[in-house]
Order: structure tokens, then sequence, then C-alpha cells
């Protein structure tokens, strides 16, 4: 859907909007498996994540996760993995631009979401909890008051699954049409900057949300691809660029 708000010789905007549902589930299949392969020192054939009929694809099955026992700070939590009801595929996705120009500049912006998601935040899980300070690696602070055991072990749990909702400035430009005369060597000189992904809006607490990674394919539970695990992944990185157009 697209609309020009302003439309006059020197002032113009406009902005166009796009959405998607997507809706998915896995039909019929012969039994089950597991899954969203989980890694990390004590995590070996972990997962987060089964294919089983009746249910999305990517749907996490994971033990309940309520906190730590205030005596002995071991994981208050279920035995079993099931079904949580939630998936790491996006259940709308959307994106909106914007152009507005004013005699010689122009700004142009497109930001882009998702939503309705959930990220398994593997990194987490390996390297953020009680257990990994004992062993001598660093944590961050807010670990050592959570009243978890040094002993307890990083079960794959709900206490990992965060939404990865999110609204990204994917990228906007600034350009200038710098006015010349009829004597002038050039016929038109534009000058440009442009931003790619500026910023962020999630509450999503590792580096990206729209990340996921993938263990060589030897090391995949079942041989099932991995989709919305976030182990060590780098985040997309903010680059800004010059421009200049020039024509004779």
């Amino acid at each position: 859907m697209g609309y020009d708000i302003i439309d006059t010789d020197d002032l113009n905007w406009n902005f166009n909007f796009n959405v998607a549902y997507n809706q998915n589930m896995v039909e019929e299949l012969q039994g089950e498996f597991d899954a969203g392969t989980i890694r990390g020192q004590g995590l070996s054939l972990a997962f987060a994540q089964k294919l089983k009929a009746g249910e999305p694809l990517f749907s996490y099955f994971l033990r309940d996760f309520e906190g730590f026992d205030p005596v002995t700070g071991q994981p208050i939590q279920t035995d079993v993995q099931d079904f949580v009801g939630k998936s790491a595929l996006p259940d709308f996705t959307g994106g909106f631009s914007t152009g507005f120009s004013y005699k010689n500049w122009t700004l142009n912006a497109y930001f882009n979401g998702q939503f309705g998601h959930y990220i398994y935040n593997n990194t987490a899980n390996a390297f953020f909890t009680a257990g990994a300070f004992r062993g001598g690696r660093n944590v961050p602070l807010d670990v050592l008051t959570t009243g978890e055991s040094f002993d307890a072990a990083a079960d794959v749990s709900t206490r990992f699954l965060e939404s990865g909702d999110f609204v990204r400035l994917q990228n906007a430009t600034v350009s200038y049409a710098w006015p010349l005369d009829d004597e002038a060597f050039f016929s038109s000189l534009v000058l440009s900057v442009t931003g790619q992904n500026l910023f962020v809006i999630t509450d999503y607490s590792g580096l990206d949300p729209e990340v996921s990674s993938s263990p060589a394919g030897a090391d995949l539970l079942n041989g099932l691809p991995v989709f919305g695990i976030d182990y060590a992944a780098y985040p997309r990185p903010r680059t800004f660029t010059f421009g200049l157009n020039a024509k004779f």
C-alpha cells in the first residue's frame, strides 16, 4: 500500500507499507524428530525443537523453567521437554518506507520488522550461567544475583527462550542535488550519505534479534536444519556510505 501525502513542485512526501502473515503446520509425519541443535560445554546432543505432526515447523520443545530453589540454588523446572506453544518462524513480517523531498534535499528511509517469533539464546545457555563462572570463565554481573548455584546444570529450558520481535531502521539516505548553472562543468551533481542498520528496537537480550547460527552438517541432530538458535552469532554491521553522482 502506498500513498502520496504531499505532492507539490517544491515539497513531496510519500509512504509505502507492506505486511505478510505466515501460518504453517506439519500435517502428517511418521514419528517425531529432535531438532534445533544446541551447542556448548555439557550440552552434547541437546536440542530445543522437534519436528512433529500437528505442530508448526521449528517449534520449541523445552523444560518449563520457573526460577531457582531459594535453598539449593537448583533450577525449578519440568523434567520433560514439551511443546511450549512457540515457534522460531514469525507470524508477521512487514516493511515501511517513506520518501521526503524539499527543493534540492531528499530523504528516503526504510524500516522492516518481524513479530510473533521466538529466539533460543544458546549463547546465554552455553556461557552465561553460574556454573560457567565457577569454571573460571567470565559471565555478566547479573548472573551472580539470580540465586543460581555454581553446581546447577544449565539444562535447555524456557529460561533461555526470548521474544524475537523487532523493528529495524534498515537504511536511510539523505541526498542533496547541487544547483548548477548552464555554464557548469557538470550537468548534474548529487551528494549523498547512506546509513544501513542504523538502529534496532527489540527486547531481545542478545546482540541481534535477526540472527540464526547452524552447526556443521555432521553435527545437526537427525540432519534437520536449525532456525532461530543464536549461538555466538555475529550481529549485522552498521555501515555508512558517502556518494557522489555526477553527470557531464
